[in-house]
Order: C-alpha cells, then structure tokens, then sequence
C-alpha cells in the first residue's frame, strides 16, 4: 500500500460546540381552563402549539375564553406566528402550582390568562408574583366591572392600584370596558420586535390595534388610569378632529416608572448578553486564559452585544455626569469600565475559582419621545 500522507501531516480537527441559543421573546402561553378543552388528546398539565386559530377552533370551542384569547394573539395586526395553550389542572391548591409545572416543562415570555382568572384580585396578585420572580411578562387584562373601579379616581383597592403598590415590573394592566383581551393586541407589537435588526426597538405608545374599540374616556377615567399606571386604548381628539384608536400611558407597575418596552428590551438585552458571554467562554476549542487576553475576549463580546443594541435603537447617545468622578461626559449608549488588566489584580481566591474580573457596564437608554411643550414668543 501506499505510504499514508496523514502520518507526515496530522491533523486533529476540533469542533466548536453551538452553545446557547437566544430565548424568544415572542413567545407567549395562554393557560386554559381545564374544562374547556373539547379535544381527548389534551389532558391537565400538558401543552399544544397552535399556528393557527383554524387550529385551536378543533380543540376549543370559539366561545371559550381560551379561543378569544388565542384569537387576540394569532389574529389581527400584528401577526402571530404560534401560541402555546397549557392545561391547567383544576386540582391545584394556588396558580403558583400551574406555573410552576409549566415553567419546568418549557420557557415562554408572554403570560396570558383567561377573563375569569385575572377577574379574581388574588388570583392576579399571586401571577404577577411568579412572573416578578421568573423574568416573564403578565399581560394583565381587566374589563368589565373591574375596569369601573380602576378608574374610579376614589378607589384605591382595584387591581391596578395594588400592582403599583407593590411594584412589579413584569406585569401591566390594560383596563378596556368590553373587550377582555385588550392586553393581548397590545403584547403583540413588543413580541414581534426583531433584537438583531436596525431602529426596531418600539414604544407602546400610540401604536394601533385593530380589532380593539377605541373608547371615548372622561378626563376623571383618564387621569384615574394614569394615576393607577394602567393602559387604555383610546380617541385622541382635538378641536372636533379625532384619531381613533391609540394605545396610552403604556407603562407597567414597575416602582422605577419603566414602562413596557423598557423592561421588555432590558430582559432582552441581559439575554443577548448572557447568550454571547457563554458562548465566547464554552466555545474557545483550548481555553480562555485567565490573561489580559483571555479578559478582552469577554469585553469584547460584551462590546458587540452594546453597539447590537445601539442599532436597534435600545441605546442612545446622551451626556451624563459620571458618578465616578463627577465629570460631564458624552456616551454613545453604553460604557464598559473594566480592563483587559484588571484580571491581572484577581485575587487569590478568584483565580482559585477560575474568575474572570466582573464586567461593570453602564447602559444608557435611547427612550422614546411621547409628549413635547412648545414655548412661543409671539411679538
């Protein structure tokens, strides 16, 4: 035989790993009644993925407030690609027991449940616990009867006004009189945002949602939600000229006065950035050295997640006082403080433990314009 060429020249081929994957911020799961499904295949503590309303209406009758709330989300503008319905088990002693089965089952972001549910004040309370404590939005519609006390200026015991009491920044309250699934048209905008693309960060605000009445509100209804941190789809009207149809006050119940986007695009931020330090850490086919080299290699990845989130316009240009030093500063949207070198000055018990040196960012938000005063100087 032939003398082999692979014992002059070897070569050992290494394979870099895939790593992690970014989470879906589109996703969203609806949690349904247990009696309400109408297919055998679907039993308690279990899931299905729907692409189609066509789909659900075979397992759900289209009076169920499963198939309204699966049609809010799969139908209309924007357009859904898929929603997830979970059987609830009605045997469970709170909600926490449902969430927790569905979390250890699979990742969503958006939380969706039925009228009936979010109708019951501790029910709504012990949600948006669980969605505060697992980084996952609750999409909290309220109509009818409840939607009266959240914007009765008098009432502070509504459901509103306790979320903002306590704060949470995983849930917002959309309050429409008829339609119960109000919340759902708004989420879809922010699910729809693609995080890799250019300027496609979004507000709620203003954005339009067909297929959700605009409702004509008093200066007493609208300054009760405002107060209450609660949505509304509204007529915008000036001088007998109207814009019907316009989400406002799109905040959620956060105690840092964050609205929807900002707590959406933070989530989605720490994920990129999480997804991209993993992955330059695990993939290295050697090892990331605990050098200067092996530090910049991480700065670096968290640079490139910084200047991602510039171009889809989470981050933006600003001067700011740098608490550091109390010096006036520019930025372009975010600033990385830590050095390549700082790993030089590690501990003993850090680089016992293979540390690199923390990575401090500051992260400086584009924002959104909402409102503008004009000031004019008539002569």
């Amino acid at each position: 035989m032939s003398y082999p060429a692979d014992r002059i020249i070897q070569v050992n081929a290494r394979i870099s790993p895939a790593g992690l994957g970014f989470a879906n911020f589109a996703s969203a799961t609806i949690f349904a009644a247990g009696g309400e499904v109408t297919a055998a295949s679907m039993t308690v503590d279990t899931r299905k993925t729907y692409l189609t309303i066509q789909e659900v209406a075979q397992d759900f009758v289209d009076t169920t407030e499963t198939y309204k709330a699966a049609a809010a989300w799969l139908g209309g503008t924007p357009k859904m690609r898929q929603v997830t319905i979970w059987m609830t088990d009605t045997t469970d002693a709170t909600v926490t027991a449902t969430l927790n089965k569905a979390r250890d089952a699979f990742w969503w972001y958006w939380t969706i449940f039925p009228a009936t549910e979010l109708a019951v004040v501790a029910d709504v309370k012990l949600i948006a616990a669980w969605c505060e404590a697992n980084a996952s939005m609750l999409v909290n519609n309220q109509s009818g009867a409840s939607v009266a006390d959240i914007r009765d200026q008098n009432e502070t015991s509504d459901i509103a006004s306790e979320l903002t009491v306590l704060g949470y920044r995983h849930v917002y309250t959309a309050a429409h009189a008829t339609n119960a699934q109000s919340g759902t048209y708004l989420a879809k905008h922010f699910a729809a945002v693609n995080y890799s693309a250019d300027r496609s960060t979004i507000t709620g605000e203003f954005k339009k949602s067909p297929g959700v009445a605009a409702e004509d509100l008093k200066g007493s209804e609208i300054v009760a939600m405002e107060d209450k941190n609660a949505a509304f789809y509204s007529i915008v009207e000036l001088q007998g000229s109207q814009d019907v149809g316009r989400w406002l006050n799109t905040k959620t119940h956060s105690s840092y006065g964050e609205f929807i986007d900002d707590v959406v695009n933070l989530d989605a931020f720490i994920n990129t950035l999480t997804v991209r330090l993993y992955n330059a850490l695990a993939n290295v086919t050697t090892k990331l050295e605990q050098t200067p080299r092996g530090q910049a290699v991480l700065l670096a990845t968290a640079r490139q997640v910084g200047e991602q989130y510039i171009a889809n316009s989470y981050l933006g240009p600003r001067n700011y006082v740098d608490p550091d030093d109390g010096i006036e500063k520019y930025t372009i949207g975010f600033e990385i403080l830590t050095k390549p070198e700082d790993i030089l000055d590690l501990s003993t018990e850090d680089r016992s433990a293979r540390l690199a040196a923390p990575i401090r960012m500051r992260l400086f938000r584009a924002g959104a314009i909402h409102s503008a005063i004009v000031d004019l100087d008539v002569y």
